[in-house]
């Protein structure tokens, strides 16, 4: 057919979508039907209309009259193939499902041609939002180490056409279906993510648009996203240390972070876009209590890779920020002074469950701040006396929103409260914010004792300090006030209600309470050992630092024998196994002074052991990186490079004699004004003990 030349103006009319494919538009139509206004062309070449006309004319053309064979019916041409196509809303958002099924499809091949488990995204969209439901579909199909991880495909997590699904979706959040995996994980697998928010309102108000005023606030979102990533490998991590770099113990790691020449992973702008979303609406004094709810998953990730810096003033603003919130104390135990101050500036909770959030948030922001701040020598930033608040409720009144009156729970100031626990008002959770107490309580009184002493109070003074001077050194093991808290520090664990005793039944791991079973071992050794003289014979201090350190020996073997992944671990716990590891280092040197070869033999492989298990943590939590590397300098300049003999440990360790016990009446028998440094059995060191 002949066809008309066309300007390159008319292409994106020619080429839009039509609903009727069998009718054209005008501009579309023939060139002799868009003369006829009255009638309409199709899409045959020739069309209906020019067919009829040229039948009709034939029909009654005039004799003689020369008419042409076929229809005169000439059109423009064709657009090229590269012009671009307008779509429609509808095809576009049908576009963007098709093209999510395939980058779930490309994920699951991946997962399936790998030999280590992938991530299991698309699955765990699918599951459901309940931890327990899903904990043991995706404990199994836990991502590797995301470090060198690539995002899914070569695609940006932030591109996904957000502007069709959602117009107003905050610019730097990964996609809808990205966010809701990494929120999926972060739920699963964190070990407080639980209870720093009711899972099930907060998977709700996710799923609402992000106008919603119930919308989780963003910083919240850029934070778990952040945390989130160190459990799948949809998305990218920072790389573990180089320590060929910089030292293990390095404080100030972002002057080697300067020097690196990559871009920030994923986890790293995450994290930094929820701290200056955070930081502008703290200033605006919008949403405070989701800023503290962010701040402290924040740290979570700080701590998690050994950032020391921003762990430490982050968990600090977090108590602090908690304080004008009303956080730290419940009515009736405010400030008697009239302020123009109310208690609180947050409005009351209006639900059981908000109330119970706020309360769980400070505890769990004060664990994180104890915690951390058990591993070195500076003050806390806010003092236990100025913590009046109700202990949590059990995980699954807080699930449920069970209001628990205050007359059938503890307070954090209560006379008893670590050492009787309620069958009723106790779980794993709350055994883990007492022994946070705990250590909080052995750190403040090494810090305190000097000051203390010097002061002339009655608790810290000993037979063996009257007419010292303040510089002089002063044992404070005869004190009241360390026998005191070394009995209750002894005698925490065995006051566990019996159901929760053992921190691993039937080759499951609770998490908080394996932690809370650490933690008074930890307080023995962090209690003891400014005073053990390994190499003294008849040394309280020392027996009881060696026996705290293989109590955690034990606790290491018993969940490294389960199934259980050890990376899902609280990030305290590798620093309890790190303080363990040094003790016996200290005895291993002392074995090694000793020539006692069966005694190095076997001290090297408890070390060796121990090591190992912080770096298979290590493989993906960065702290634990440090800290194997930490153990393994300390052993090199303590004890030397091993001999590369391997001694077999047996599990679980036999119970230390029973001198430990009638050492412990001694010193505690002030009658008999016996000296801790005096043997107190027949002559031997130490390592004939170990």
């Amino acid at each position: 057919m002949p066809r008309a030349p066309q300007s390159r103006q008319s292409v994106p009319d020619q080429l839009a979508p039509n609903p009727h494919p069998n009718v054209l538009k005008r501009n579309q139509a023939c060139h002799q039907v868009r003369v006829l206004t009255t009638s309409k062309s199709d899409a045959k070449r020739p069309c209906s209309t020019c067919v009829r006309s040229h039948t009709h004319a034939l029909a009654h053309a005039a004799p003689g009259a020369s008419l042409p064979p076929k229809p005169e019916c000439t059109f423009d041409d064709a657009a090229e193939a590269t012009t671009t196509v307008a779509e429609s809303p509808k095809n576009r958002y049908e576009r963007l499902e098709n093209r999510i099924n395939e980058l779930e499809a490309l994920l699951r091949q991946k997962e399936s041609d790998s030999s280590s488990p992938g991530a299991q995204y698309s699955t765990m969209s699918q599951v459901g939002t309940s931890p327990q439901a899903m904990h043991s579909t995706l404990e199994l199909n836990l991502a590797p180490a995301p470090s060198a991880s690539p995002p899914i495909g070569n695609i940006s997590p932030y591109s996904h056409g957000l502007d069709i699904v959602w117009p107003n979706w905050p610019p730097n959040l990964p996609g809808p279906e990205l966010l809701r995996h990494l929120v999926d994980v972060f739920f699963v697998f964190h070990p407080h993510a639980n209870r720093l928010f009711h899972a099930p309102s907060f998977m709700t108000a996710l799923s609402l648009p992000p106008s919603h005023p119930k919308f989780p606030p963003t910083p919240v979102l850029h934070a778990i996203c952040a945390v989130g990533s160190l459990y799948t490998a949809a998305v990218t991590s920072p790389p573990l240390p180089n320590f060929a770099e910089m030292e293990p113990d390095e404080i100030f790691s972002l002057k080697h972070r300067i020097k690196e020449e990559r871009p920030d992973s994923f986890a790293e702008q995450q994290a930094r876009y929820a701290k200056e979303t955070a930081e502008q609406m703290n200033f605006l004094g919008q949403d405070l209590f989701q800023v503290l709810q962010a701040s402290i998953v924040l740290c979570w990730f700080y701590w998690s890779h050994s950032k020391w810096v921003e762990v430490f003033l982050s968990s600090a603003h977090c108590i602090r920020l908690s304080v004008p919130l009303g956080l730290n104390m419940c009515p009736p135990f405010h400030s008697i002074t009239n302020s123009i101050r109310p208690p609180s500036i947050l409005p009351p909770a209006r639900t059981v469950i908000e109330d119970e959030t706020r309360r769980n948030a400070f505890w769990l922001a004060y664990a994180m701040e104890r915690q951390h701040g058990t591993g070195n020598g500076w003050a806390l930033s806010l003092d236990d006396q100025d913590v009046s608040q109700l202990l949590p409720v059990r995980g699954d009144f807080f699930e449920q929103g069970v209001l628990v009156p205050p007359h059938e729970r503890q307070w954090a100031h209560s006379p008893d409260l670590l050492l009787v626990h309620s069958d009723e008002q106790t779980d794993s959770f709350v055994l883990y914010i007492k022994g946070t107490i705990l250590i909080c309580e052995v750190k403040a009184f090494n810090l305190r004792f000097r000051a203390r002493h010097f002061a002339g109070d009655a608790a810290v003074v000993t037979p063996y300090s009257e007419g010292q001077q303040p510089t002089d050194p002063v044992d404070p093991r005869g004190s009241q006030a360390f026998i005191e808290l070394d009995h209750i520090v002894s005698s925490f664990r065995a006051s566990f209600p019996g159901h929760l005793r053992n921190p691993i039944l039937n080759n499951v791991v609770d998490n908080h309470l394996y932690s809370a079973c650490l933690i008074p071992y930890v307080s023995t050794i962090i209690l003891h050992d400014p005073h053990a003289e390994v190499q003294q014979s008849g040394c309280l201090s020392a027996l009881k630092i060696l026996t705290a350190a293989r109590a955690i020996l034990d606790l290491i073997y018993v969940v490294w024998s389960t199934s259980y992944d050890i990376t899902l671990l609280d990030s305290f716990c590798t620093f309890c196994w790190f303080v363990a590891g040094r003790v016996l280092v200290r005895f291993l040197q002392a074995a090694i002074d000793a020539n006692s070869h069966e005694q190095v033999a076997t001290l090297r492989a408890e070390v060796d052991f121990v090591q190992s298990a912080i770096a298979k943590v290590g493989q993906r939590i960065p702290l634990a990186y440090r800290y194997a590397k930490l153990l393994e300098n300390y052993v090199t300049q303590r004890c030397g490079p091993a001999n590369g003999t391997v001694t077999q440990i047996a599990f679980p360790r036999p119970s230390e004699p029973g001198i430990l016990q009638t050492l412990y009446e001694e010193s505690v028998n002030t009658d008999r004004n016996i000296t801790l440094h005096e043997s107190l059995h027949e002559p031997g060191s130490f390592i004939s003990l170990a």
